[in-house]
């Protein structure tokens, strides 16, 4: 599909749910409120809507959350997703993914974005709020054992940047491409004073290592990609605030209650929930909502009130 600027939108971003067991400083808090069940598209929703994206001409899609795998039929909409698609990617914070990766990849899922921002203990309970470091890491084996294409995303923060360099070299050891993701002004959480900005970032890197501008992607992202050349490795950056890609932007966005939103930097969207006994409807919404997707985004000038978890991250 074609938006009004020209962009081909091909890729959707799927929230299968808004609660996510990690309380991370740049997402949410403790006090966060989250959707009720009933307020969830339904397997059967999920599958109206997954047809109808197909039929519109999408090609990818990523389940994201929330944490998607806390959705206990995650599997039942894998099979939807892998009868449609053929294949689909997921973003996790990993936590679940020793119990699951088996069978999410033999029902479709191809691509693995893992959450991680910290290797040490203490640093990642500060982050997350949650001592689970061992669990992601054993999901992050698993998923590499088996055969899944796995990409690490770390949001640089002050309070990780100090751990730059063994967040790439763990990377390279598993021969893992790491991407490093600006903080964004989204939500109540945010804090200015954390934000790290990807030349901040790349001058520290360079100290130590020599980053080639690499001209091939891992996947249909955002991210520029540098190769490592000392590790033999690749990093990629993703920075909406100070590099901005949204010239380049692919996707839309469709929240766990169903509505879609053209852009993650605005709190437009439109409701799909009424339109599911009717699918000519239903697709005429959704090719709206592709059209009116805006031609950037203003962080710093526009303020968004709509939480990343309730939109799919």
């Amino acid at each position: 599909m074609i938006d009004k600027y020209n962009r081909k939108i091909n890729y959707v971003r799927l929230s299968i749910t808004d609660k996510c067991n990690f309380r991370c400083n740049y997402c949410m808090g403790e006090d966060a409120k989250f959707m009720q069940n009933n307020e969830l598209l339904s397997l059967n929703e999920i599958r109206i809507l997954i047809k109808n994206l197909k039929e519109l001409d999408f090609k990818h899609i990523r389940l994201t959350g929330g944490e998607p795998t806390l959705r206990n039929d995650i599997i039942d909409i894998a099979k939807i997703i892998h009868y449609y698609f053929g294949e689909f990617s997921i973003t996790t914070n990993g936590s679940f993914m020793e119990l699951l990766a088996k069978d999410l990849k033999e029902n479709g899922l191809k691509n693995v974005n893992f959450s991680l921002d910290s290797l040490k203990r203490e640093t990642f309970i500060d982050i997350t709020k949650r001592d689970d470091l061992n669990n992601v890491l054993k999901g992050l084996e698993k998923s590499i054992k088996i055969g899944l294409k796995v990409k690490l995303n770390t949001v640089i923060q002050k309070r990780n940047f100090n751990e730059v360099f063994e967040l790439i070299e763990f990377a390279a050891k598993y021969k893992l491409p790491i991407r490093f993701i600006e903080l964004m002004p989204i939500g109540k959480n945010y804090n200015e004073d954390d934000f790290i900005s990807e030349d901040i970032l790349k001058s520290k890197i360079s100290e130590k290592y020599t980053l080639i501008p690499y001209k091939e992607n891992f996947g249909i992202g955002p991210s520029k990609y540098y190769f490592v050349k000392e590790l033999n490795s690749y990093i990629g950056f993703i920075s909406a605030i100070t590099h901005n890609f949204c010239s380049l932007c692919n996707k839309i966005r469709i929240a766990a209650n169903g509505d879609i939103y053209p852009c993650l930097a605005y709190d437009y969207h439109i409701s799909l929930k009424e339109y599911f006994n009717n699918e000519i409807e239903l697709k005429e919404k959704i090719k709206m909502a592709v059209f009116e997707k805006p031609q950037k985004h203003y962080f710093k000038e526009i303020k968004k009130t709509t939480p990343m978890h309730k939109m799919g991250g």
